[in-house]
């Protein structure tokens, strides 16, 4: 009698494990499916406003996902993570979808494009003529009296000036620009600077004079 009640045990008990869930036994391939639909962390374009010729580089990162793929030809197969650079010769927008068994995601990104004919250019190939007559708004020699080295000094002179609304600036005779500085060392004496400023409404002049001493 004690080993039949045993045998009837063992059997009541291999007969609960036969009924217990399905989910306490492996399935037949061991494989596990994906549930979620791919997951797109991030999608854009390094600039999205360009001007014909340039390139931007467009950067994604997906999760989750069997498939990845960016149209307007950047391609398909394309790894989870990564970027491309991309020369668009028009305003275009870029599209990824990311898929698996579950489903599919996608996010677009726009890239605009400028011709780089259509800005003009600011600086005019011709100046317009002056309607005014030059003006020297500035001119003038400081100190007007130095020493010729071996002097107790200063041993040297700046000259400025300034012009406005002139064709052309001379100093004695040499062309200058319409404003500038020079550092002064003649010899010794007495030297006359003369600034002309002209153009076609005519001729201004201003003089200065710089004495030189021992």
């Amino acid at each position: 009698m004690k080993k039949l009640f045993l045998f009837s045990g063992l059997l009541i008990l291999i007969s609960v494990l036969a009924l217990s869930p399905i989910a306490c036994w492996p399935t037949s391939t061991g494989t596990t499916t994906t549930s979620a639909v791919p997951t797109i962390v991030a999608f854009s374009a390094s600039d999205t406003d360009i001007t014909e010729g340039e390139s931007t580089t467009i950067i994604w990162n997906v999760t989750n996902a069997t498939s990845v793929q960016i149209d307007q030809g950047v391609g398909s197969g394309l790894a989870a993570a990564g970027t491309t650079s991309v020369s668009p010769s028009s305003s275009t927008t870029y599209t990824l979808t990311a898929s698996n068994s579950a489903g599919s995601a996608t996010q677009s990104v726009p890239v605009n494009v400028t011709s780089s004919t259509s800005t003009p250019s600011t600086t005019p190939t011709t100046p317009p003529p002056s309607a005014l007559p030059p003006n020297i708004l500035v001119f003038d020699i400081t100190p007007n009296t130095i020493h010729h080295p071996p002097g107790p000094g200063p041993n040297k002179a700046t000259m400025r000036w300034e012009v406005q609304n002139a064709a052309s600036v001379t100093i004695n005779g040499i062309a200058e620009p319409h404003s500038g500085s020079r550092i002064l060392t003649p010899t010794l004496g007495t030297h006359t600077y003369t600034l002309r400023a002209t153009n076609a409404m005519g001729t201004v002049t201003k003089v200065q004079v710089l004495h030189v001493v021992p």
